[in-house]
Parts: C-alpha cells; structure tokens; sequence
C-alpha cells in the first residue's frame, strides 16, 4: 500500500465546492517546483480538472484568487442593509408594507415586499 504525504490542507472537499486560497497558493508553488497535474491533484484530494482551472486562471489572470460569481446584483448596499435592519428592529411592529414605503422614502430605491421579508428574515 503506498503512503502519500499529504499537505496540512488534507480535507476532503464536497463536489462544487470552491477551493481555499491557500489551497490555491500551494497548488501553484507545487507546479513551479515541477510537480504534475495528477500528483497535485492527488495531493489534495482535487480533481485534476480543478488544478487545471486553478493553474489556467493563474496564467492568464496572474493570480490564483477565483473570478467573479455569477447572480444578480444587490440592491442595496452594505451600509444601507445596516440602516434598513436597525429600522426594522426599532419597528419591529410595522407592517411590511409599510417598512417597504419607509425604505423607499430613505433610500430611493424600490425595494419588494419580497425583499424586505427577506431582510426581516435575516434580521432575526
């Protein structure tokens, strides 16, 4: 039975998931000492299709970091989820149909009703 030295990253990674940055970094430094592909992917436990990825983005891009996600954009922004949330919890008996009109009104954006269950959602 043969033993593999395994790096300090060993962790067996559900399918779909996107690797650490570390992860990414090692990979990287193991192909620049001359390491193939396949021994790399058996190092980390990784498919060989992801090493490949990995080091594909770092010859084009110049950096391991993953691109962009898809998915629609956020309607607001970080500091306007906080102020939408502290009103939410000062008004914790407000109708959503008027926490919605009171968004609206502060921010200028049109905000759904969906939406704003969302953030009450979240908000606890």
């Amino acid at each position: 039975m043969l033993y593999r030295s395994l790096s300090v990253l060993s962790v067996s990674r559900a399918r779909g998931r996107a690797s650490d940055l570390a992860v990414r970094n090692q990979i990287i430094q193991q192909l620049q000492n001359g390491i193939c592909q396949r021994q790399i992917g058996r190092t980390f436990r990784l498919a060989q299709s992801t090493v490949c990825s990995i080091i594909k983005r770092f010859t084009t891009a110049g950096n391991s970091s993953p691109g962009k996600a898809p998915g629609r954009k956020l309607t607001l922004t970080d500091q306007e989820v906080r102020l939408f949330r502290r009103h939410i919890r000062k008004n914790r008996h407000m109708a959503v149909a008027a926490l919605v009109t009171a968004a609206r009104q502060s921010f200028g954006k049109a905000i759904s009703v969906t939406s704003t269950r969302r953030y009450i959602k979240r908000c606890g």
